[in-house]
């Protein structure tokens, strides 16, 4: 089985999470012992998290690490899943507003966690009510594939395949 996404817990490096090719997720709490505790956290509770796509990114809430965003490959719907209670319910945020394709990263703006951005197939979408809608950005990349979204300071920086790197100043995003 093959990892394809893992993150760490800012502030806490015994919570780490790990998704799998084939969809499955998993997480430890005691990440830095020498024999960590794995718990498969897909398929559990009375709303499961069982895609059976590729995992393509995790991301976990600086404000709070039981609020988790995973995303997942594949041309359909149900890309993009939150957990609020660290992964015994899920929800797909994924749906609706969003095309059927897929989802390569999830960025949360650093002043404010209900803003959301998604790194697509087909450029890069943003959600101002943590993920309930989404709507394309009018700055950045737009149908190409955004591989990857990482912050530097209060500006959004997407990795694109084929067309470079963009930079898309956020700082009153959050205000």
């Amino acid at each position: 089985m093959v990892i394809s996404a893992i993150a760490i817990a800012p502030g806490n490096a015994d919570i780490i999470w790990v998704g799998h090719e084939d969809g499955q997720v998993y997480k430890t709490t005691n990440g830095t012992a020498t024999n960590p505790v794995w718990q498969q956290i897909d398929n559990t509770g009375p709303s499961p998290l069982n895609v059976g796509r590729y995992c393509t990114h995790i991301t976990i809430d600086p404000a709070n690490i039981d609020t988790v965003y995973v995303t997942f490959g594949g041309y359909t719907q149900g890309n993009v899943w939150q957990t609020t209670d660290g992964g015994t319910t899920w929800k797909n945020i994924g749906g609706g507003s969003l095309p059927s394709t897929p989802v390569r990263a999830l960025a949360i703006h650093p002043g404010s966690s209900s803003l959301l951005y998604l790194g697509t197939e087909v450029g890069v979408f943003a959600s101002e009510e943590t993920g309930a809608t989404w709507s394309r950005t009018n700055e950045g990349p737009n149908n190409c594939s955004v591989n990857d979204l990482f912050w530097m300071n209060r500006t959004l920086i997407a990795a694109t395949h084929g067309r470079g790197m963009f930079s898309i100043d956020l700082t009153a995003a959050a205000l």
